[in-house]
């Protein structure tokens, strides 16, 4: 097997800076513009064939981004024009490993600048055989991680045509197993709602048919990253499901988090999600809400919209703050028991299998990052 050579970065890669686009010039179209954090949208035309890497230059930068389709690098991107010859996967594990980020330079806003790419001191494989053994156990992570995310978005929307199915159209199964509206159930008008609701459901307060509860206000005095103590949910954290903070403060268990509740930021975007790990505490400005009443998914879908309006309202110049009487003004309707209870298992069960994924790719996650350093720096050969 090939040894690890030492030579500099620009023997393996060229960069070059992306190109002017400005969100005003941007023509509907099929291929992504590849900015520093990402995709920023799309557009008619693309510069360079995928599959390609970008890194940021300006604001957020370093990270590297592995486009497979053709696409169009932005101008606060660098993207390797040329590969010499090296396998493209290698070298996207490669700067992961190398943590370019370091590299920046300027003041303000952080930049970089190819120059400052090129001399860069290495040690890498340079035989392409040897480079795609090298990565491919971390490739078949990432696709496994790619394929639970794609599985967890076919899930997602299965779950949302149910609930659209049942909640917003009222077409679910009637005594005689045809959709209820649409085959003539009787409809009742809710002045609280301003719409009709089929006959015999109800409409309740949100804190009435669900146990809301507000976070504890931590001291961050007590806060580490090293684990001691309890895991502590952040606002930060909600989208991620990710814990960074850990608190050694005593706290009620009332602030303690089942897996598959519902949290809310109060704060900022108000970011909603499932949480998936076990005996974690609520912060400040994060709500829980749970219900024995409906299942969580149905939950969640039906206080979004009042989430959403309440986000948009907010002015675009201030912070967002979502308070305990926004929460109470939200309403909530409840079906019969007997409507209900053929679908409460198919939700339940689309929930469990979206959270086993999440955990699976955490621990993916986990693992790759772990095996990244010891591959790339021949502590782990393959």
């Amino acid at each position: 097997m090939s040894k690890l050579e030492e030579c500099i970065l620009g023997d393996l890669v060229e960069f070059q800076r992306g190109y002017d686009l400005p969100k005003s010039k941007f023509v509907e179209g099929k291929y992504p513009v590849q900015s520093s954090n990402g995709i920023l949208g799309y557009h008619n035309e693309y510069k360079v064939e995928g599959p390609g890497i970008t890194i940021g230059r300006s604001g957020t930068v370093g990270n590297p981004h592995l486009i497979r389709e053709n696409f169009f690098p932005h101008n606060t991107s660098l993207f390797v024009k040329e590969f010499k010859g090296n396998d493209i996967e290698y070298i996207y594990y490669l700067l992961q490993y190398l943590d370019l980020g370091n590299q920046k330079s300027g003041s303000g806003v952080p930049t970089m600048n190819r120059n400052h790419l090129h001399p860069i001191k290495i040690r890498a494989y340079r035989d392409k055989t040897c480079q795609q053994r090298t990565i491919k156990i971390l490739s078949l992570i990432d696709k496994k991680i790619q394929i639970n995310n794609q599985i967890n978005q076919e899930l997602e929307a299965m779950a949302k045509t149910l609930y659209d199915y049942w909640f917003v159209q009222f077409d679910f199964p009637d005594q005689n197993g045809k959709p209820y509206k649409s085959s003539g159930g009787k409809m009742v008008y809710h002045p609280e709602l301003k719409c009709e609701i089929p006959e015999g459901w109800g409409v309740e307060n949100l804190f009435d048919i669900a146990d809301v509860q507000y976070g504890y206000p931590f001291s961050t005095d007590y806060f580490n990253s090293i684990g001691e103590g309890v895991p502590v949910i952040r606002i930060r954290d909600i989208l991620g499901n990710d814990i960074t903070n850990y608190s050694t403060e005593e706290v009620e268990d009332k602030y303690k988090i089942n897996v598959g509740d519902v949290l809310i930021g109060m704060d900022g975007n108000f970011h909603m999600n499932y949480w998936i790990k076990e005996n974690c505490y609520l912060n400040q400005r994060v709500v829980k809400v749970n219900s024995d009443k409906l299942p969580n998914m149905v939950l969640k879908y039906q206080i979004e919209p009042f989430i959403k309006l309440r986000e948009k309202s907010v002015s675009r110049t201030t912070v967002g703050h979502l308070s305990d009487k926004d929460l109470k003004a939200i309403n909530v309707i409840l079906p019969k028991e007997k409507n209900l209870s053929p679908i409460v298992e198919r939700f339940e069960s689309i929930l469990k299998n979206i959270i086993i994924n999440q955990q699976q790719n955490q621990e993916l996650t986990q693992l790759r990052d772990w095996l990244l350093p010891m591959l790339m720096n021949g502590q782990v050969k393959v």
